[in-house]
């Protein structure tokens, strides 16, 4: 626990807090697993103004180090907290802001009383957002370690006071208690869609797999402890919008076979060809590795997604109502896009190319990535990343560059010239790594920006 002189330091009132430091080539080494590395470490050091989106650009950081560190926290339960905190951040601002709409009537089952539209005099919408996502934190993240935790409640804490100084005492308190109980009426909101505490229990140990020859199959040597795939439930999931809780039809082009001149074979055969090109050091391995993304020792893909919205904003802030907005639009569309993901991997429930390359071409034949435990098609890094693309293009920019400081273990930071830049690296990253054949890839994107443009028909401002 914090010493008490330390806790004293961080509530301290201050106007701007600095974080970060000057990065050197020091910095990107190979991490030591057994040490606590903050995301903050790597990043460029900065003034943050919490009357600005460096407010929310903040609770992501500290959340990256949130998704990394806590059990259970797979890339469905990180897109699906993500959204969570991220729609009670939008409610919580609407009584500053009456430009902006609810999404109330406009997202599945949700619906928003009349007694929350409580009108702006004597608010501020900086307060309603710190406590709304810290309510949300605080309930979705109980396995956290509370080391990490306790960063949590302190900067909450330390918010609230730097805030406070600017504000009449019935202005702040009015303000807090707003944001909490937004925040308790989403997290009621989120227990009714299917994956409440879901970290409690990633693999169904009653689920049978299918067999067959094109059937999805454990890979033992990757996943020893695991009794059956991950999360495989999930596509029964409440999305947002109704029009994502579709598949939208989206299936394998190449029929499964196992003899070698089929394209089947040959698509298997280019996946294991293209493994011999990447190697320690060359661009190929690292590209690989800089979007594995894998949970328990990374904030995962959705959590890569919103991390490329948080380094963009971090750089350039904006409005706290137009974060919150961006924010809320991208959780909703990383939640929506591994759902749909996930009903095309159990519908089709095809063989991921580790067991197809050891039965028909190469028995000693290993991917340079992990295969994780759930079947091959669509890839959900191509979904998700894709639909993260769709969304911030057409609500940001198409042409906006940005660096990504995020995998500081791997290398150099990255520089990408747009949002699908980006997202197309993602996705060919999995082939290079031997865990999914192109066509995933590529109809996986597809499947993504469907589900980014049916998230952009959603209307934050009001006619």
């Amino acid at each position: 626990m914090l010493k008490k002189s330390a806790f004293l330091l961080l509530l301290s009132g201050i106007s701007h807090f600095s974080f970060g430091q000057q990065i050197t080539s020091q910095n990107y080494q190979a991490r030591d697993e057994s040490n606590l590395v903050e995301f903050e470490f790597v990043l460029p050091e900065k003034q943050y103004d919490f009357k600005t989106s460096d407010l929310l650009v903040k609770w992501h950081v500290l959340l990256f180090d949130l998704l990394e560190q806590t059990n259970g926290y797979t890339p469905n339960v990180a897109a699906r907290s993500l959204a969570y905190i991220n729609l009670a951040s939008y409610e919580a601002m609407l009584p500053g802001h009456s430009e902006y709409r609810s999404m109330s009537g406009q997202i599945q089952e949700y619906e928003r009383h009349e007694d929350y539209d409580i009108g702006s005099e004597q608010f501020s919408s900086a307060v309603a957002i710190n406590n709304a996502v810290y309510y949300m934190v605080d309930e979705l993240f109980t396995p956290a370690p509370y080391v990490w935790m306790e960063k949590v409640w302190a900067f909450k804490d330390s918010v609230n006071m730097v805030l406070a100084k600017d504000l009449d005492e019935e202005t702040f308190q009015k303000s807090r208690n707003y944001g909490l109980a937004v925040g308790k009426m989403i997290y009621a909101y989120s227990k009714s869609d299917g994956g409440h505490q879901a970290y409690l229990r990633s693999y169904d140990m009653n689920y049978l797999l299918p067999e067959c020859e094109s059937c999805f199959e454990i890979h033992r040597s990757a996943d020893l402890e695991n009794t059956g795939p991950l999360h495989p439930g999930w596509q029964y999931n409440r999305t947002f919008m109704i029009e994502n809780d579709t598949d939208f039809g989206i299936k394998p082009k190449v029929t499964f076979s196992k003899y070698p001149k089929s394209p089947f074979y040959k698509m298997a055969y280019d996946v294991y060809e293209e493994s011999k090109t990447v190697n320690p050091g060359n661009k190929k391995y690292v590209i690989a590795n800089f979007w594995d993304d894998a949970a328990g020792f990374t904030y995962t893909a959705p959590g890569h997604s919103a991390a490329i919205l948080t380094m963009v904003l971090r750089k350039e802030p904006v409005s706290i109502e137009k974060a919150s907005e961006l924010y809320c639009r991208l959780g909703l569309a990383l939640n929506d896009a591994i759902i749909c993901s996930w009903k095309g991997k159990m519908k089709h429930n095809l063989i991921r190319p580790v067991a197809y390359i050891n039965r028909y071409i190469d028995s000693a034949w290993e991917p340079k990535l992990l295969t994780p435990p759930f079947p091959e098609f669509p890839s959900g890094h191509s979904v998700q990343s894709a639909a993260m693309a769709e969304v911030l293009t057409q609500t940001i920019g198409s042409d906006i560059a940005f660096t990504d400081y995020s995998k500081f273990w791997v290398g150099e930071p990255r520089k990408f010239k747009s949002f699908w830049d980006a997202a197309d690296e993602t996705s060919v990253s999995r082939f290079y790594g031997g865990i999914h054949y192109m066509d995933a890839l590529d109809q996986g994107q597809d499947m993504g920006k469907l589900v980014g443009q049916n998230i952009l028909k959603l209307k934050f401002l009001k006619d």
